[in-house]
């Protein structure tokens, strides 16, 4: 599967504070997932061309 997009930043949760480093794919076909801080707030929801890699940020 080929990607058309990446693009990469760093996003802080709003409730904590902690830090993710963010990978998101723009991509032709539909994906569907969202991620969660490790103290529950929601950072991310999808449905379409995208998906998203989040990894804990140093």
């Amino acid at each position: 599967m080929a990607t058309w997009d990446t693009t990469k930043y760093v996003q802080e949760c709003d409730k904590c504070g902690k830090k993710y480093n963010v990978t998101k794919y723009e991509q032709p076909v539909r994906e569907k997932g969202r991620f969660n801080c490790k103290c529950g707030n929601e950072l991310e929801r999808w449905n379409g061309g995208v998906d998203y890699t989040f990894t804990e940020a140093e």
